[in-house]
């Protein structure tokens, strides 16, 4: 879909999309941020670029990645993968192990939503609660799936009747975006792994499109980053320095303080899981780095 076919569709959810530069896009983040996609656009926005969203989303905060420079210095990687001959013989010893595994215990097809919402759920809360997440505080597995998401397609690895895995996907213009969610139980029989494999050889080998993005490293303090590192790397993923910003809306500059970072460190050890205090921690320490 072409960029403008995407802002429709995620406004067609009730969530914030606006037109950014470059064929870029700005989307509801969470529930306080936009952030703009895809990330492996590098460039720095325009003040008035970054002025108008703030006018038309009312968002407290905008997100973006900007390649590092001595002002700017890298906070975080970007995991990318552009080779158009991905294949099997590319990946290491181990991981040509693992995908053949899963592609041998599981059937790897593309989703209808409606399957996903009958038989994800265990790999949602499962992936949420290995990341540190708590169910409770992201949102339900019915009120994330269970509403028309016309802005993302679906990928599976499924035996049995059940699910282990998924993959939800974004496809806008010449980049696609993965994240995926997976239940305990399969792990084993390496499910994402499978999924992974499939989904970059189909996008890169079969459909020509120039990117596959698999996300950025975590601005969390705690999560289980080092082992999504590995996995990413393993599957051929190049990892990309880069700067993520926050950008914060004007009329709570003001707020942005140690003090509130004390306060937010504070709420976190009596809440633990929850994803926006994580989010919100994460990024007060990133703009209050000297």
């Amino acid at each position: 879909m072409t960029a403008n076919e995407f802002c429709d569709r995620v406004r067609s959810r009730g969530l914030k999309a606006i037109a950014g530069a470059e064929r870029t896009v700005w989307v509801t983040h969470e529930r306080f941020s936009m952030l703009r996609l895809p990330s492996c656009f590098l460039n720095v926005p325009r003040k008035n670029e970054i002025r108008d969203v703030f006018k038309q989303s009312h968002a407290l905060m905008l997100s973006y990645v900007v390649e590092p420079t001595p002002e700017r210095p890298p906070n975080a990687l970007l995991y990318l993968c552009t080779d158009p001959n991905y294949s099997l013989e590319k990946l290491g010893k181990n991981a040509r192990y693992d995908v053949r595994r899963g592609l041998r215990e599981f059937e790897i097809r593309f989703l209808e939503q409606k399957e996903v919402h009958r038989l994800g759920k265990q790999a949602y809360y499962d992936t949420l609660i290995r990341t540190g997440l708590s169910p409770k505080q992201r949102g339900n597995f019915d009120h994330a799936f269970g509403r028309p998401l016309r802005d993302k397609c679906f990928l599976g690895a499924l035996k049995a009747g059940q699910l282990a895995a998924f993959l939800q996907i974004m496809e806008v213009n010449d980049w696609v975006s993965l994240g995926g969610y997976s239940a305990n139980q399969f792990l084993p029989f390496c499910p994402n792994n499978a999924l992974v494999f499939y989904a970059v050889e189909h996008y890169l080998g079969r459909q020509k499109r120039r990117v596959v993005d698999y996300g950025l490293s975590s601005i969390q303090a705690m999560s289980n980053a080092e082992g999504l590192d590995h996995f990413k790397r393993k599957m051929g993923f190049a990892t990309t320095p880069v700067h993520r910003v926050f950008d914060v809306n004007p009329l709570v500059r003001p707020f942005v303080s140690r003090v509130t970072s004390s306060i937010v460190s504070g709420m976190l050890k009596i809440f633990p899981r929850h994803s926006m205090l994580k989010k919100a921690d994460g990024a007060l320490r990133l703009l209050l780095q000297p």
